[in-house]
């Protein structure tokens, strides 16, 4: 009410003296009106910036307010002089503003007047969030201007209300809209090369001329928009000229840049024919107007407030399309997505790259014994160049506190300033993307330039074209990159400050051509392992004593065998902190499970190693979140054996269970089986018509037809019959001397033909028919012998009484089958034992929260219950009582679960009955597992708390 009634107050003044207020500039109408109306919201001084001014095409404007929650910028606000219709300037404004740092909202106003938009809904200019035509109307209609309230943006409120009304379902930023923009310049010059030029450039070298003039574009709209231009000269002067004439004056406007600026980019006839040809006039003006406004016409395209990660993304995305060539000659964008995923790259979202940069080279540049100019930063897989970007902006934070660095030095062009001397001294970079490292030295000469400057050659020292993991020659092909002759200053001072990044996500099976070098070079070798871990061997062998690492990866490693070299290594090192994603999409096309992993060249272990367990991405600060949803382990409890990302109490209670029992095959006495590891086809498995006629044919071949199940018919405590049958002929079956095997007697072969005179026609007939993975024998003939050779050793064990699970399961999950005798299929898994007792402590959810900590995970909170997980599982001998007790429950779990299963997904009164029965044993079989662990009551009420 307080507020309402000043609200009310400010508006009656505003009212009473309006004819003074209309004469007033706009700082006063800020500071008199605007101000006091957003801290009547809850906003303080402190959660506001006034930003300095910047350019906006051939205008000059600024953004008037940024409104912060935390270190996020959650809405633009511009404002305008009493009685100036804000549609003229500011809407317009206010939403490119947005846009270019991707922020949802964006608000005007002149106080007579307010607009709120939700900048990334369709057609926003015209689609407002909220209006308020009046003062009047902020009181009328105040819980709509609530949601400008600093609560409204802490909570969520504001965007959560956009969401339900539909505004944010397509989610479109201006990164998209230049992306797009981007693309539709790219294929006009395309195709006006194929037309002037028919035949005479490659795909490929076609695809070089293109880059090369956009990004000389793009560093010529930069240096406009953050007012360095050469001469004030613009784009816009080539769309006033004739069009046979726009092409010359753009080569001109070319050379100009060259000799002010040189750097390469600009230099004339270097590696590709861009100066050399000519592009229709017509083409040229519309790709430079595309350079200031959307095709489109939605928004205004202002390069000073793009932030470089921006114009990262928009290059990583237009890198991902490629060139190709339609029957017609003319040359089209096709998508390259397969392309980036083969080489595993990934764009790392502008928060990961904040942490990283700030917990490595913010945490360096703390030690005021270093010098900040003999810093050495590199990215060794640097792409577009986010990481160094952002490197170079802690680095200039610095040194433009520093009194000796801001002032201008003097070399032989004249005077410059640290922004020249970061690029000299301290950013390295390689990449075995050509068009990456084209693109990293774009972003970084964006940063760098001054007005009639310029830009230091040595960026070409510095990011390089390469294989960060191969420098040896012999292997052929493969980019090797001698890091001694190229980066030879890094060598005589000892190695890295910092390393930094995102390798690629390059799976082992791509690896086959590298894997002997790798043998030979790595001792975190691993014929499994993917590309990123030898990454991690390579750069901490390159850094300093006592210097930073810090890299977004794949959590894999943590659990997986192939990482076991990997964790031996690390324990070299002392380990800062460790942040696990889990199963949280941070790369939304790609299915990856990364996390943040910062080490210090130290040789001890850290005895507080932060460790954060990722719950969310929805944060205004992933710091704060870290901070303040962390907890700490000792580092010795990160050992080579596997590394239980768990607080103490948890730990505990893991080490609890592995010292209580023995591991299960040694229990049980047998081994963990994979189901038929072979790709069954139509000739294998059969439906039940097909069974009973095979049957009716051949009396002797019913032993040969067994029932199968895949993974997904089996569930907790139950499966689900498929009525789909196997047709297994094994090993020691007369038939591998016939139709299985090549070579075999026409004796062995017609003995099967007067035995099994339906199976043999039956099966006879697909043996041209079925595909074949070996040109040697018909598509059947492997079929049949890999079936053979896969269940060889053990077809016998499916006979017997076994626990059977599939592959993945969100929490333990296992079942029995004692008298169905199912043949399964791989990846689902059995353990042949007549022990119901073991199947309840799988089943438990003790054992269920011991298999999380150590299963891989897959997205949707899945785990993969593969047997070298499985085979980890520790069993405790029960007492005769204690297995009785559980082996009757288990019993009656599989009896009510497969009623259950027979009612289906009908809902009746005796399902619930079955339910509520089911919980109740359910919870008896988990205090009986907790009792013959011997947890207490506080660690019961850790592992129940875990399924809440």
């Amino acid at each position: 009410m307080e507020d309402r009634k000043k609200l009310n107050d400010l508006i009656t003044d505003f009212k009473s003296n309006y004819e003074q207020y209309k004469k007033e500039l706009e700082p006063n109408i800020e500071t008199k009106l605007v101000e006091p109306l957003f801290e009547l919201l809850g906003w303080t001084k402190k959660d506001f910036v006034k930003q300095e001014k910047a350019h906006r095409g051939t205008k000059s404007g600024h953004a008037d307010y940024a409104f912060y929650i935390g270190d996020k910028i959650v809405f633009f606000l511009e404002v305008k002089r009493v009685g100036v219709p804000l549609e003229r300037e500011a809407d317009k404004q206010v939403i490119s503003y947005a846009l270019s740092k991707r922020v949802s909202f964006a608000v005007s106003t002149n106080f007579e007047e307010l607009k709120i938009f939700c900048v990334e809904q369709e057609d926003a200019l015209r689609n407002k969030f909220r209006v308020f035509n009046s003062p009047d109307e902020y009181l009328s209609n105040f819980d709509d201007l609530l949601f400008l309230s600093k609560e409204s943006f802490v909570h969520g409120l504001t965007l959560k209300k956009a969401e339900n009304e539909g505004r944010l379902k397509r989610r479109v930023s201006i990164d998209r809209s230049l992306l797009e923009d981007l693309m539709h310049i790219r294929s006009l010059i395309a195709s006006d090369i194929e037309k002037s030029y028919s035949g005479i450039y490659q795909i490929n070298e076609k695809d070089e001329i293109i880059q090369r003039i956009i990004d000389r574009l793009i560093f010529i709209r930069r240096c406009e928009d953050t007012g360095i231009n050469p001469e004030n000269v613009t784009l816009k002067e080539v769309q006033n000229l004739p069009d046979n004439k726009a092409y010359p004056l753009l080569k001109e406007i070319f050379k100009r840049y060259n000799d002010v600026y040189n750097s390469g980019l600009f230099v004339i006839a270097k590696d590709n024919d861009c100066d050399k040809i000519t592009i229709d006039g017509s083409i040229i003006k519309k790709l430079t107007q595309y350079l200031y406004e959307s095709k489109d016409g939605e928004y205004i395209y202002n390069f000073d407030w793009i932030d470089a990660d921006v114009l990262g993304q928009v290059y990583e995305q237009y890198l991902g399309k490629l060139l190709a060539q339609t029957k017609s000659g003319k040359a089209k964008l096709t998508d390259g997505q397969a392309h980036r995923k083969e080489q595993g790259i990934y764009y790392t979202p502008t928060y990961i790259v904040d942490y990283i940069v700030k917990n490595t080279v913010g945490e360096l540049l703390k030690n005021k014994k270093i010098k900040v100019k003999d810093i050495k930063i590199l990215d060794p897989a640097c792409g577009s160049g986010s990481f160094l970007i952002k490197a170079f902006d802690y680095l200039y934070d610095t040194l433009s506190e520093d009194k000796e660095s801001t002032q201008f030095r003097i070399d032989s062009q004249g005077k410059y300033s640290i922004k020249t001397e970061i690029l000299k001294n301290n950013l390295y970079g390689v990449d075995l993307d050509q068009k990456a490292v084209e693109i990293t030295k774009l972003n970084l000469l964006l940063k760098a330039a001054e007005k009639d400057r310029r830009l230091p050659e040595e960026i070409d020292v510095h990011i390089k074209h390469g294989n960060s993991l191969i420098d040896d020659e012999v292997v052929v092909g493969l980019d090797a990159f001698k890091w001694e002759e190229q980066f030879k200053e890094i060598n005589k001072k000892g190695g890295f400050d910092v390393i930094i990044g995102n390798p690629p996500y390059v799976r082992q099976e791509e690896l086959t051509q590298i894997k002997p070098y790798l043998e030979a070079n790595y001792e975190v070798y691993s014929g499994t392992a993917d590309l990123f871990v030898y990454f991690f061997e390579r750069e901490l062998k390159m850094l300093k004593e006592g210097s930073y690492f810090g890299m977004i990866v794949s959590n894999k490693w943590l659990r997986a065998g192939y990482g076991k070299k990997l964790r031996k290594f690390l324990t070299k090192f002392w380990i800062e902190e460790f942040i696990d994603f889990g199963d949280l999409k941070v790369f939304p096309d790609a299915t990856i499970y990364p996390c943040i992993i910062i080490i210090r060249k130290i040789r001890k272990s850290n005895p507080k190693v932060r460790i954060c367990k990722m719950e969310t991405l929805q944060f205004n600060s992933l710091s704060d979140y870290v901070k303040n949803n962390s907890f700490f382990l000792n580092q010795t409890e990160l050992n080579e054996n596997d590394w239980n990302i768990q607080r103490k109490e948890a730990n505990d209670i893991l080490k609890k269970i592995k010292t209580n029992g023995i591991l299960i095959e040694d229990y049980v006495e047998n081994k963990i089986y994979y189901g038929l590891k072979t790709g069954l086809n139509e000739a294998f498995i059969i439906d039940e018509a097909t069974r009973n006629e095979l049957m009716k044919s051949d009396e002797k071949i019913g032993e040969y037809i067994k029932p199968v199940i895949n993974g997904r018919d089996i569930g907790r405590y139950y499966c689900v019959k498929s009525n789909q049958y196997l047709l297994y002929i094994p090993w020691h079956f007369p038939l591998h001397k016939s139709p299985a095997v090549q070579g075999a007697s026409t004796k062995a072969e017609d003995e099967f033909k007067k035995n099994y005179t339906w199976t043999y026609q039956y099966l006879n007939k697909f043996r041209v028919k079925l595909s074949t993975r070996n040109t040697a024998e018909t598509g059947i003939r492997y079929e049949w012998y890999a079936l053979q050779r896969c269940a060889a050793t053990y077809y016998r064990e499916f006979e017997k009484p076994k626990i059977i699970w599939g592959n993945l399961a969100t929490r333990a999950s296992f079942t029995f089958d004692e008298k169905d005798h199912f043949f399964i299929n791989a990846p689902a898994c059995m353990l042949p034992t007549s022990s119901k007792f073991i199947l309840g402590v799988l089943n438990s959810s003790l054992i269920s929260y011991f298999l999380k900590s150590i299963c891989a995970e897959r997205q949707g909170g899945f785990i993969e219950q593969k047997p070298v997980y499985i085979s980890q599982v520790p069993i405790k001998k029960p007492t005769a009582l204690q297995e009785e007790q559980i082996t009757k429950y288990v019993d009656e779990m599989l009896s009510l679960n497969k009623r259950l299963n027979e009612i289906g997904d009908k809902k009746t009164s005796e399902s619930a009955k079955l339910e509520e029965e089911i919980q109740k044993i359910d919870d008896e079989i988990n205090q009986l597992v907790y009792k013959l662990y011997g947890l207490t009551e506080e660690e019961i009420a850790i592992v129940e708390e875990s399924y809440k």
